[in-house]
This record gives structure tokens, C-alpha cells and sequence, in this order.
């Protein structure tokens, strides 16, 4: 994928975001899953009115995270498109678009895609050769383990030896899958978390929920912010803080629930979301609205009830 330079803008835009319509059905919602962790030391600053004190960004196309991929409904959204609705929610929660290197404070990069699911299959008949030779029968397309000839090769380089190797090897297989999905997705820690005597004692099955999770194909979008001084100067990339949030592909399109799919993780830009959120979004309607000449961005004023509203109107 190409990765557009960064774009400094002359003016700023003022965009708004139209919501669901009032009727919504079944096919209007997505359930979300949205993770969000902040740096060491980032903290937001408030105003006298409650909002958040603007900060200024740059905006970079990430690419795809290492080991996920795409399909044909993810290649058809552009950056662009991903980036403008990105803006708009930004905004909404007082992150303001930079004009200039100097400006900006922080450099937030987009990234998105779909994980790759394990092997199923190749799991599945593993698991069944082996249980059916457990079961004292023999795998389709092996001979009888009775035979004396059989019997001496028992101890080395048996058959059923062979196949609890190959099980072994699509076990730790699907763990890496599974581990790099759980990364990806922000599902590690509720997963360490569920894997406990919890599972044993009346728990339930968020365990096996998650697991399940991150072995289906999910599409995802990961929102990092990095000091972007520091990056400058230093060349070292420092992360403030970082929202992640994924639907299933199953039954899904990336270009139908990309903008739903940023709309649920807005709420938690540079916030700690605590623990992995599972919940619904509206997909609804969104449309631009009438673009604005701001004129030239000023640094921002000290925290007061003008600063306060120029920033929060977006």
C-alpha cells in the first residue's frame, strides 16, 4: 500500500457530523470492539467549561499492521476517506488539525485491516485423527496400529506419534495466530484477564467467547498518537496514546462499517477505555457538511471561556 506523505493544510475546514437517522434497524447497528490505552504522562488538560484544551496533529497513513491483510471491501476505501471521517471525530473531541511542522504536537497515524484466522481445518482433523486412534480405531488412510510390525515402531517414530507431533505443531501455530489477532484487535489483556479460576468457577464463557473472537476473521482500525516533536528531534517514536477497535468480517463489509466502527472508538481518543468495551454502534448516515474558512490557526490562547468556545465548535 502507499503511504501519502504527510499533508500540512493551509486553512482549516469546519465539518460537521450528521447522526443515525431517528428509525433504525436491525441492519443499522454493528457490535464494536474498542480498546484504548494512554502513555505514560499524557494527560489531558480541561478548560473552565469541562471541554478538552485543543491539540494539534499531523495525520499519516500507517499501512497495514505486520501478519493482517485485506479483502475486497477493505481495498475499496481510500485514506482519504478514512482520514476525513478520522478528522471530524477529532475535532469533536477538541484535536484540531495542524497548519504547519511546528504546530503540530502530535502525530496520529490510521491504520486498518482484517487479521488472519488459524487453520481450522488442518486443527480440526488432527484433533479427530488423534481422538480416534484414542478411541482404539484407526484414521482413514492409515494402517491398524494392532499389527506386531506396528507395535515395534510404538516407541519411535510411530504413526500415532507422528500425529501428536503434527497436533503439537498446529497447536503452537494457532497460539501465535491467536496471540498476534489479540494484539492487533486490543483483546491480550481481557484475555489474560477471563484466563483464570474464574473459567472454573461459575465464570461462564467470556474466555471461549474471546478466544473465538480473535480466531474469526475481524476487521479492524488502529488510531496511534506519537510525540511528534520527539520524532522529529529525537527520531524516536513515543506513543501518547492509542485506540483500537474491531468488528467481525463475517456478515460485515469494511466500507459499510468503517465510519461506525470510528464513531464507537471516538469516545475514548487519548482516554483510557480500562478494559476491552464490547458494545453496539449505529452505523447511520454520514454526510458532509458545509465547509468553512476558518482563516489562519493561532497557537492556543491560555484556558478561558473564549478558547474554549472557538475550540469546541467543530
Amino acid at each position: 500500500m502507499k503511504r501519502p506523505s504527510i499533508n500540512w493544510a493551509l486553512m482549516l475546514w469546519l465539518m460537521t457530523l450528521v447522526g443515525p437517522p431517528p428509525a433504525a434497524g436491525a441492519d443499522d447497528s454493528i457490535a464494536t470492539a474498542v480498546y484504548a490505552r494512554v502513555g505514560h504522562g499524557y494527560k489531558r488538560e480541561q478548560l473552565e467549561n469541562g471541554s478538552f484544551k485543543p491539540e494539534y496533529y499531523a495525520l499519516s497513513n500507517g499501512g497495514r499492521i505486520a501478519g493482517t491483510t485485506s479483502d475486497i471491501t477493505v481495498d475499496r476505501v481510500t485514506y482519504p476517506e478514512v482520514a476525513e471521517i478520522a478528522m471530524r471525530l477529532l475535532a469533536q473531541q477538541n484535536y484540531r488539525y495542524a497548519q504547519s511542522r511546528e504546530q503540530a504536537k502530535l502525530l496520529i497515524v490510521l491504520q486498518w485491516g482484517t487479521t488472519i484466522a488459524p487453520n481450522g481445518t488442518n486443527y480440526s482433523q488432527g484433533v479427530n485423527q488423534v481422538a480416534q486412534v484414542m478411541a482404539g480405531g484407526t484414521p482413514q488412510g492409515m494402517g491398524s496400529f494392532d499389527t506386531p510390525a506396528n507395535a515395534a515402531d510404538a516407541a519411535v517414530g510411530s504413526p500415532f506419534e507422528d500425529m501428536m507431533v503434527g497436533l503439537q505443531m498446529e497447536n503452537r501455530l494457532r497460539d501465535k495466530i491467536n496471540e498476534g489477532n489479540a494484539r492487533v484487535l486490543g483483546y491480550l489483556d481481557e484475555i489474560n484477564h477471563a484466563d483464570g479460576i474464574q473459567r472454573w468457577a461459575g465464570g461462564g464463557d467470556h474466555f471461549n467467547d474471546l478466544i473465538a473472537d480473535v480466531e474469526e476473521v475481524r476487521y479492524y482500525i488502529v488510531i496511534s498518537a506519537y510525540d511528534f516533536p520527539e520524532l522529529l528531534k529525537q527520531e524516536k517514536k513515543k506513543l501518547l496514546w492509542q485506540t483500537r477497535v474491531s468488528v467481525r468480517a463475517p456478515g460485515n463489509r469494511f466500507d459499510d462499517s468503517f465510519a461506525a466502527m470510528l464513531k464507537g472508538a471516538a469516545k475514548y481518543f487519548g482516554q483510557d477505555s480500562g478494559r476491552l468495551i464490547r458494545g453496539e454502534e449505529s452505523k447511520g448516515t454520514v454526510e458532509m457538511g458545509e465547509l468553512k474558512y476558518l482563516g489562519e490557526a493561532k497557537d492556543p490562547a491560555p484556558a478561558g471561556p473564549e478558547s474554549a468556545k472557538g475550540g469546541k465548535k467543530q
